[in-house]
Parts: structure tokens; C-alpha cells; sequence
């Protein structure tokens, strides 16, 4: 479960426009906005070394915003990323209330080897996001799931993912989010031909004399 402890310090974003946020991501600043239901959006400065090091060792969904004194519980909505700079350039979080449900994404992962991939087969994921509906504390990291028992040509379908206590989830619980395929030579093979009957010998009569 996500831990809402994950805290990070932001300061309140007061200078605005293209050159301010090129200063601030500059000066080792990720611009960020937090959006509330029902109220205004605000805008803060995030630390960028502290940045990573709270998403590298908790990948969390949640986070809690400190701003001196005051604490805002949010959810990482979206990360805006230049992949040609290398560096992240803009986060947006919404707020949440830690005593109502919330709907998010969560990753699904794959535990152990598949007894089909063992021999041979190609474990495939066909549902990388499963969405999840619980409270903000509830909310996991990932979803995993235990695919060693997959053998080949077999599946694994949302109705069989074991959830944390408090969380459920709505997706068709026949979505299938593992299968282990079949390798190309076994996939292309032809079908063997059954045997063909041998023809009945039809006996001719004699001619009668």
C-alpha cells in the first residue's frame, strides 16, 4: 500500500510565465500545479534532487505536499517529462480527501516464471494499468500478479488478481491480463494430416457360366 508519509517540501510559486519557469527548472525548481475539487487550483516550486530521490525509492502514488506548516494529500496526476533534456518540467497533483474513495491506475506486475515460459513459451501482458477504487491510504504501489501456474496457451484474467484488503477494482473481470503464447515454430506448424483410409477393394464377380 502506498505510504502517505512520502512527504516533499514545496514553496508557493509567485512569478509566472515561460521565463520564470525556465529560472525556476534553472535553479533546480519543477514547476507544479495542485488542483482540489471545488476550489482554485494553486501553484507550487518542487525540489528536483528531492524529486527524485521520493519517486526513485517509493514510485508512489501519493504524496504529501508540505508548505511550512500546512499539508496537502495528493495523488500524482501527471509528469511532464523532456526526454530529449533528460528532466522532468512539470507535475500535477490532485488533492484528496484521505476519508473518501478515489479512482486510480496503479501498475500490474508479473511475480515469478510460468511454468508454460519454461518450457518454451512467450508470457505476454496484455493489461500493463489496472484501475482500482479505495481510500487514498489503501491505494498500492502495483497490482502482482502470480503467473506460475500459466502453461501454454493459458491465461490469467482480472477476476484472478488477488487485491490488497480495501481496494476493488470495476474492470471486466474477464479482461485478461496474462496469456503465455505458443513459440513461432510451435504457432506456425502445420497440422499433421490424419492417415488416409485405404480404399475398399470392391470384389468383382465371376461370371456366371
Amino acid at each position: 500500500m502506498s505510504n502517505v508519509s512520502n512527504e516533499i517540501a514545496v514553496q508557493e510559486r509567485k512569478d509566472f510565465g515561460k521565463n520564470a519557469s525556465r529560472r525556476a527548472r534553472k535553479a533546480g525548481q519543477i514547476p507544479a500545479s495542485v488542483y482540489s475539487k471545488g476550489k482554485e487550483s494553486k501553484s507550487f516550486l518542487v525540489d528536483a534532487d528531492a524529486w527524485k530521490v521520493l519517486t526513485g525509492h517509493h514510485g508512489s502514488h501519493m504524496v504529501t505536499l508540505k508548505n511550512g506548516d500546512a499539508e496537502i494529500h495528493a495523488l500524482i496526476k501527471e509528469v511532464q517529462f523532456n526526454y530529449l533534456k533528460n528532466y522532468v518540467y512539470h507535475i500535477d497533483f490532485q488533492e484528496v480527501d484521505m476519508d473518501k474513495e478515489i479512482v486510480a491506475a496503479v501498475p500490474v506486475h508479473a511475480h515469478g516464471e510460468s511454468v508454460g515460459a519454461a518450457h518454451g513459451g512467450i508470457l505476454e501482458q496484455e493489461l500493463h494499468e489496472l484501475e482500482v477504487i479505495c481510500r487514498p491510504a489503501d491505494l498500492p504501489e502495483a497490482v502482482t500478479a502470480d503467473v506460475t501456474k500459466l502453461d501454454k496457451g493459458e491465461h490469467l484474467c482480472v477476476k484472478d488478481l488477488v487485491l490488497p484488503q480495501g481496494v476493488r477494482t470495476e474492470v471486466d473481470g474477464e479482461t485478461i491480463v496474462f496469456h503465455v503464447g505458443l513459440p513461432k515454430e510451435e504457432a506456425e506448424a502445420p497440422a499433421e494430416e490424419a492417415p488416409a483410409e485405404p480404399e475398399a477393394i470392391k470384389e468383382k464377380k465371376a461370371d456366371e457360366k
